[in-house]
């Protein structure tokens, strides 16, 4: 009986459907010990030690982690895949696979909630009427502002049309970017992404191509006043140049759902700049999309042992010569 190993703490329950899915497919599902980060390469070595397939999250999976386990299948939860160095995995033969179509609802929400949050400063504003102050400090309206999308897949064509129902223009910078999407969207150079946006939203992956886009010098030509959401790879922005740039005075501010490291620890320093609001990478992570990606992660593992081939959310597929369970 094949072991899949969950490494993710929210999925570690036997009431959601994925379980029943995977032991009536004749699997045996192991909870490992998640009270010790692992996050450590050996850490994840010991946990893993008898998995055959992993439903797993964004632990990083190195060569060491590798070349040391026996797993046949990675099954990614979500559409990144950055965690796990895939070349690695490839040439040990092991089946890398994500759930595409699972999360982008939740992300747009994510995203533009985090731009009604920041225009309407709620957090602070909700502090401070819990501190008994009363101070009714308006800010912009989202209704005729420039929503700039930097990545526009699924995802990106997904907020760009949530943001004309709000009433705002949306354009976008892609240079792989297949056809479709709401009509109205302009897809302009990385310049004018810069220079019109009044939001600037990241939806692309992190590659060699786009790491640390956001750098000193595409801040310094974004507006003034302009808000960066990030829900995509906290290696897309330079951490330090975004904190120097905010320290002075540069954008009305970010929201942060990833970061170059997680989980973030008490001391990053990106904390020390105000205006700029978090939260721990749960852009995809609403109650319906769980569900899904559960859903998916398992039967990726099924259908792999089967002998079927799903190619769609296969990432290595096309350099597995021959694979077979």
């Amino acid at each position: 009986m094949p072991t899949v190993a969950v490494t993710l703490p929210h999925f570690q329950v036997t009431s959601w459907p994925y379980y029943d899915v995977l032991t009536n497919a004749g699997f045996q599902v192991d909870f490992p010990d998640l009270s010790r980060s692992i996050w450590d390469n050996d850490r994840l070595v010991e946990v893993l030690a008898n998995a055959d397939a992993v439903i797993c999250g964004t632990e990083p999976y190195t060569p060491s982690v590798l070349n040391r386990i026996k797993a046949r299948v990675l099954s990614r939860t979500g559409v990144g895949y950055d965690s796990v160095d895939v070349p690695a995995a490839t040439e040990r033969n092991i089946a890398v696979c994500r759930t595409p179509g699972a999360v982008h609802e939740s992300v747009v929400e994510h995203a533009i909630g985090m731009i009604f949050a920041m225009y309407r400063d709620v957090v602070k504003r909700n502090e401070m009427v819990r501190s008994g102050k009363w101070e009714r400090k308006f800010g912009p309206r989202i209704t005729g502002k420039t929503l700039g999308i930097i990545g526009y897949g699924v995802i990106g064509k997904e907020i760009a049309a949530k943001a004309q129902l709000l009433g705002m223009t949306a354009i976008a910078y892609d240079p792989f970017a297949a056809s479709g999407g709401p009509a109205g969207v302009e897809l302009v150079p990385l310049e004018e992404i810069w220079r019109r946006s009044d939001v600037v939203s990241l939806h692309a992956p992190c590659t060699p191509e786009t790491a640390q886009i956001i750098n000193a010098d595409s801040l310094a030509k974004m507006k003034d006043d302009a808000l960066l959401i990030n829900t995509a790879r906290g290696g897309l922005i330079n951490e330090a140049d975004l904190a120097s740039a905010m320290k002075a005075g540069k954008l009305r501010g970010a929201a942060l759902d990833v970061l170059e490291q997680e989980p973030a620890g008490q001391d990053h320093p990106l904390f020390e700049v105000e205006n700029i609001y978090f939260s721990p990478h749960m852009g995809g992570l609403d109650e319906e999309s769980m569900l899904a990606m559960s859903n998916m992660a398992a039967q990726n593992i099924i259908d792999l042992h089967a002998g079927r081939w799903p190619a769609e959310c296969i990432v290595n597929g096309n350099d597995l010569n021959g694979w077979k369970w």
